[in-house]
Order: C-alpha cells, then structure tokens, then sequence
C-alpha cells in the first residue's frame, strides 16, 4: 500500500523527502560544530586569561618590630608568602643585616622544602644583635615550581 501511495503523489515526492533529510542532516551537523568551535574559543580566551603558569614571585619580608632577645642572641622573623596558585619547593631565603659599627652586611640563608599556593610561612634567623637598631632585608634566592 505504501507503493502504491507513492506512486500516486508522484515519482519527485520519495526523491524530495530524501533531500529534505540530507538538508536537515547538515543543518544539524553545522549547528553542533559551530557550538564545539565557539566553545574551545570561550575555553582558550578563558585558560589566557586565568592562566596558573608564569613565574610566581614570593613576598618574603623581615619583621624587626617582632624580634626577641633569647639568650645573648635574638630572634628575628621572617614572613614568606605565596600568592601564586602554584606550590613551591626548595625556596631559599636570604636575610642580610648590617649589626651596627660594622661596613659589610652579614648573610644567612635559609630553605624552605614546601610552600603550598595562597600560603605563608615564618622563619626565625638568630642574629646577634638587636635587629631593631640594624638595616634588615629578606628576599627570595631561588624556588622550583610544583
């Protein structure tokens, strides 16, 4: 029965459904890859813009006011913080201080194995003489990225 409908609407009728398929079909297959292409674009503009890579600089800051004398030496801290989204190891850490009467700054160094992202730590250098009266700095030597 089904022949015989569409031999009476026509020989063009099965031929024009067909097309109408095959079109529908692109149109479709058109729509889905324009959406996969707008959305790696979206995707890579969004991963340029946040990007988590890149070099990370540690703030690490001498804290004089918070010194205390232990002993006949004193005890100085040290701030280090990450701001970066990544985790840092081997930080090194390098306070320089000038004890009073003296023409060279004196070195110490330190390292800190782990510094996870968005954390602080404190460090603790003893140096001789009251820090409060000397010219202090803090600053990072070196780090690996984890």
């Amino acid at each position: 029965m089904s022949d015989a409908r569409e031999q009476a609407q026509g020989p063009g009728r099965g031929r024009q459904e067909r097309r109408f398929q095959r079109l529908l079909a692109e149109w479709v297959s058109l729509a889905v890859s324009t959406a996969l292409i707008l959305a790696l674009a979206v995707f890579l503009v969004y991963a340029g813009l946040t990007n988590s890579e890149g070099s990370v600089v540690p703030e690490v800051q001498a804290l004089p006011d918070r010194a205390e004398q232990q002993g006949g030496m004193w005890v100085l801290p040290v701030r280090v913080k990450n701001e970066g989204r990544q985790t840092l190891g081997d930080l090194g850490v390098e306070l320089r201080y000038t004890p009073p009467g003296a023409g060279e700054p004196e070195r110490v160094e330190a390292t800190i194995d782990y510094l996870g992202k968005r954390s602080e730590k404190e460090l603790y250098f003893y140096v001789p003489g009251d820090p409060r009266g000397m010219a202090v700095e803090a600053r990072a030597l070196h780090y690996q990225i984890k």
